[in-house]
This record gives structure tokens, C-alpha cells and sequence, in this order.
């Protein structure tokens, strides 16, 4: 871009793929932007000079995002700025803030960064509520080092995944990122013991299709109290409840996209998937993804028809 147009074109590209936010930046700034996208998640990787950015109380009112953005830093810092916290980040380092609360950022020369744009729907019902702040997590080790290389490796295999393999990858990693989070906003626990939060949730997705499963179903099954069970996933931000519904609610998903489960009504597969009444599946799943059940339903429908039309038509 000619050096006049450079300002107004990247705050317009930039403001299309996160929000719409203001900029300042020298004259003759330089940056590049890899965007991959689908219609649930952004994924974005960038290099450019300083700037400054700032979302209003006013861009947010006027053009509300419902979404998050989270940010690992590749080269660089940056500091992120929201609801009175100021946090730095670095390489090493990721970053979780809301698209729909004021923010100020500003990066450092020769930037480079990865972030994903996730819909808030796909966290708010992991983490048991809305975020208002930005959270700083680590990369280095542990389950956010799990979530970089996670989109790292789905950046690198932009050309040769479809998209809903895009989606499948995001959605695993908003999983491991909400477990990241939950570590974030709870006190630390120093834990000697066997992980028993990990044997409940794969226990809970072996048996999600099962409508009588329960909090004390799953304790009986392990031998645990239901009141240890109930302190074990405390620790991770989540209740047996919350748990059972989560998985049934991606058991079902996993269902509506199968070519295998096209024939069966949605109702049939909310109750397969342990649902005992279609209303309430119906608005757990949409708020759990952002669209209702057949959107999901007709969207694979659509792309799995198209993959199987002859080559040239």
C-alpha cells in the first residue's frame, strides 16, 4: 500500500477481523496479517511496527462483538489494558480479554503475534460466567503451551484441513484453554494425588448418551463421596452437572455433523445423546455454540453434499 493509505487500510482490516477499534501508528508503519476463518472462529497471525490500539465504551455499544480474543505473543511485547488491570505480555505468555469491554494495547517493533477470535458462547458455558478482564495465563508449560502448539500446528495446515476440520481443531482448543482458565481464576491447588478430575470427565463422556447419569451416579461409579467429586471440579470451575451437560452437549454435536446420524430427527439424537427433553437441548446447544441444532445440522449437510459432487461440476 502507498505510504498515505497504510493507516486507513490496516485499521480497517484489522478493525473487520477483531472489532472495530481506533489506531495510531507512525507514518509509513509496516505489517502483515495471515487470516484463516470459518464462521465460527478467526484465526490470525501477525507481524507489524508499534501502535497503539483502543476500543471504546462507545465502538463497544455501537458495535458489539460477542467474542473473545485470545493473544500469544511470538515476538515482542505488549501491553493490554482493561477494567483497571494493565498486564504485559510476552513470548511465553498468552492473554484472554473480552471483544465487548473497553480495552487499551499497545505492541512494541517488530511484533508478532497469534490470536484466535472465539465466540463467547463457546467459553462463557465452560467457565461458568463472563470474563470482564483480561487473563494472563502461561505458555510455557502445562495446558497453555498445549493450546499454542495446538494453533501453531492449526495455522501451519491452513491448506490441507476443510472447515470443519478448522472448527474441530479450534473447538479442542477452547476446551484445553478453558481448563487453562479455570486454573487462572481459581486459588492454586498443590495436588499430590492421582489427576481424579481427568478420570471424571473421560468417565462422564464414556457414559454422556446415558439420561440417568448424575453427580452421584458418577461418584458411585468411582467410589467417591459426591461431595468430593463436587470439590475435585470446583477446583476446575465446573459442577457434575455442568460437566454431564457439557459432554452430552458435544456428544450430540459429534452426532449432527456424522453422515452416519443423518437419518435420525434431531429429538432423536438430543435423546440418544442423554437429553430427556429436545426444548432444553435445543437452548443448552445454543448457547453452548452459537446456533441452534439444525443450523449445524444443514451446514454439514451442505458441505459434505458439495465434497461429494464429481470433479469438474
Amino acid at each position: 500500500m502507498a505510504v498515505t493509505d497504510r493507516a486507513e487500510w490496516w485499521s480497517e482490516l484489522v478493525s473487520s477481523i477483531h472489532s472495530r477499534m481506533a489506531f495510531r501508528m507512525r507514518v509509513g508503519y509496516r505489517g502483515c496479517i495471515e487470516h484463516q476463518h470459518t464462521e465460527a472462529y478467526q484465526l490470525v497471525r501477525w507481524w507489524g511496527d508499534e501502535e497503539s490500539i483502543k476500543r471504546s465504551g462507545t465502538d463497544v455499544r455501537r458495535h458489539p462483538h460477542g467474542a473473545y480474543e485470545l493473544l500469544a505473543p511470538v515476538t515482542g511485547s505488549m501491553v493490554i489494558r482493561q477494567a483497571d488491570t494493565a498486564l504485559k505480555l510476552e513470548p511465553g505468555g498468552l492473554a484472554l480479554a473480552t471483544l465487548d469491554a473497553p480495552m487499551d494495547m499497545w505492541h512494541s517493533d517488530n511484533f508478532s503475534c497469534l490470536a484466535l477470535v472465539i465466540p463467547r458462547a463457546r467459553v462463557d458455558a465452560r467457565i461458568g460466567g463472563l470474563l470482564t478482564r483480561t487473563v494472563g495465563l502461561n505458555a510455557e508449560h502445562g495446558m497453555g503451551r498445549i493450546v499454542v502448539d495446538l494453533l501453531g500446528s492449526l495455522r501451519s495446515q491452513a491448506r490441507t484441513i476443510d472447515g470443519l476440520g478448522f472448527d474441530a481443531v479450534a473447538d479442542r482448543a477452547v476446551d484445553l484453554l478453558c481448563l487453562a482458565c479455570g486454573g487462572a481464576l481459581l486459588p492454586p491447588v498443590y495436588e499430590t494425588q492421582d489427576d481424579l478430575a481427568g478420570t471424571i470427565r473421560s468417565f462422564v463422556r464414556a457414559n454422556a448418551h446415558d439420561v440417568s447419569l448424575t453427580g452421584a451416579a458418577v461418584a458411585a461409579e468411582l467410589g467417591w463421596s459426591l461431595r468430593q467429586i463436587q470439590a475435585r471440579l470446583q477446583r476446575i470451575g465446573t459442577t457434575p452437572s455442568m460437566l454431564i451437560r457439557e459432554e452430552r452437549l458435544e456428544l450430540a454435536r459429534l452426532r449432527l455433523q456424522h453422515p452416519g446420524w443423518d437419518h435420525r430427527t434431531v429429538a432423536n439424537i438430543a435423546r440418544s445423546s442423554g437429553f430427556s427433553n429436545a426444548s432444553t437441548f435445543s437452548n443448552a446447544y445454543r448457547e453452548r455454540f452459537g446456533e441452534r441444532p439444525t443450523d449445524t445440522r444443514e451446514r454439514c449437510r451442505a458441505h459434505h453434499a458439495s465434497r461429494s459432487l464429481p470433479v469438474g461440476r
